[in-house]
């Protein structure tokens, strides 16, 4: 349930008033799939492991959320529009919350490269935690079928 804003307050607004990096990761967790509250999430898990760098247990955890949300996000918003149907956002409500979420991410396929809201910074930390990986494409081109899938599902409900 996304969390109440009063009326006439954008959630972003909201939420950078908030000092605590946890409770911006958790608000903007709320309005996945939205593109302002991916770039937030992983802002918010930037500062977390800022905050955290000292204990690698906590680190790691956090790295692979910087990680995970960032591939997430590349499946979901990889393009703006889909040929033949427009806006990617109107395929990407059809698709449950819980199918993207629960998509495997592995890094030795999808590596780093394609994902745009990883910076050179988050780069070296992943290469620093887990190595180079194998290869390096988007997780749409990884997910493919999946997302070709709910394409054709969303064109056959015209």
């Amino acid at each position: 349930m996304p969390a109440i804003v009063p009326t006439g307050v954008f959630w972003v607004d909201e939420e950078d008033a908030l000092d605590d990096p946890g409770a911006r990761l958790a608000m903007a967790r709320q309005y996945l799939p939205l593109p302002a509250a991916f770039r937030e999430a992983v802002e918010a898990l930037r500062d977390l492991i800022r905050a955290h760098s000292g204990r690698s247990a906590d680190h790691s955890d956090l790295l692979s959320q910087l990680y995970l949300t960032a591939a997430q996000q590349d499946f979901l918003l990889a393009t703006p529009d889909v040929p033949g149907v427009g806006p990617c956002y109107s395929v990407i409500m059809t698709i449950p919350k819980r199918a993207w979420l629960e998509l495997p991410m592995p890094y030795a396929i999808i590596g780093y490269r394609h994902l745009p809201l990883l910076t050179r910074a988050d780069h070296r930390r992943l290469v620093a935690e887990w190595g180079e990986p194998d290869s390096h494409c988007s997780a749409r081109d990884h997910h493919r079928a999946v997302w070709d899938e709910y394409v054709a599902a969303y064109r056959g409900t015209f």
